[in-house]
């Protein structure tokens, strides 16, 4: 696609989030609310990297991957972590792969998971709390109850993804031969790039991550009902930034993985975040691997280079 039809993918699929999904609901912090968010980020390090009660279901040519999550909603549906394992016909690598805020249609990846597969690499999909089959009977639609302007329960699903995520790549680590890369999409771009900061990992491709929450939920119009959400809470930006500083990519000292096994993909044309704070995070966190798409923030996904590439990265010195 070209700028124009690709900026146009991206406008629709706001106009059609904004219309369909975020004007039909409302949130507020409800009185009293204490979640313990910030808990578990306090002493990252005191978390076993190893899930428990794991159980594995074969559905068809997949297998379901689940065990309980080490950080508690109180939600039952969202409270155990569900993974959909893919092997590929030469399985030669893996990936934990971590998908992008209110999806409800997993079918979006597929033609990037296929072509992993088709490249010798077997996928983890992690499904992130609140979102498809973890998505309450309360919510109204998948990833309603993860970005709200419930901002509490909001920095607990910040919380729950890391944890989640964490088991799920040591979980993947111990059931592969070879290291394990984790490649994140827009908010799962954003949660894998934090992650780095807590825990050393294998690799990380970052496509479109969201890197500055507080500024993307005050200044973009896909949140403007967040954000009126917020307000009527008697919320600031400056709260938001407070709340959401743990789990903000760009506002963090990178930590324990390495610069040099990180990835930065990011769509030239992207009408979600702002391309400018990609430019800050390549420049904070000292990532030298940045490559740019001709592609907007939903239409990366289907640029056959990019599998391409994330195989380059992760086969690289591996005579690939």
């Amino acid at each position: 696609m070209n700028e124009a039809s690709s900026k146009y993918v991206d406008q629709i699929a706001v106009e059609k989030l904004i219309n369909e999904k975020l004007k039909l609901v409302q949130h507020r912090v409800p009185p009293g609310a204490v979640y313990g968010y910030d808990t578990v980020l306090d002493d990252f390090s005191a978390l076993s990297p190893r899930p428990q009660e794991v159980i594995e279901t074969r559905k068809g040519e997949s297998i379901e991957i689940s065990f309980p999550s080490a950080v508690r909603s109180g939600y039952e549906e969202n409270d155990r972590v569900r993974c959909r394992y893919a092997e590929s016909s030469r399985p030669a690598g893996s990936i934990v792969f971590v998908h992008g805020l209110y999806e409800d249609n997993v079918q979006i990846y597929g033609f990037l998971i296929s072509m992993l597969r088709e490249q010798g690499i077997s996928v983890y999909s992690l499904t992130l709390p609140f979102h498809y089959e973890r998505k309450p009977a309360q919510s109204l639609f998948s990833g309603e109850f993860f970005w709200s302007g419930d901002i509490d329960r909001s920095a607990l699903a910040f919380e729950q993804a890391l944890c989640d995520l964490y088991q799920l790549y040591h979980y993947a680590r111990a059931s592969s031969q070879g290291e394990v890369w984790i490649v994140g999409f827009s908010l799962g771009g954003g949660i894998t790039l934090r992650l780095t900061d807590l825990a050393a990992v294998d690799g990380v491709f970052a496509i479109n991550p969201v890197c500055n929450i507080g500024q993307l939920v005050w200044n973009s119009a896909l949140f403007a009902t967040v954000k009126s959400d917020l307000q009527a809470s008697g919320l600031s930006l400056a709260d938001v930034q407070a709340r959401y500083r743990a789990f903000e990519p760009l506002n963090v000292e990178p930590g324990r993985t390495s610069h040099n096994n990180v990835v930065l993909a990011r769509g030239l044309y992207d009408q979600i975040n702002d391309p400018d704070n990609y430019d800050l995070l390549a420049a904070r966190r000292g990532i030298t691997h940045v490559l740019s798409y001709k592609a907007g923030h939903l239409n990366v996904l289907r640029v056959p280079r990019l599998a391409t590439d994330i195989s380059r990265f992760y086969f690289g010195g591996r005579g690939r």
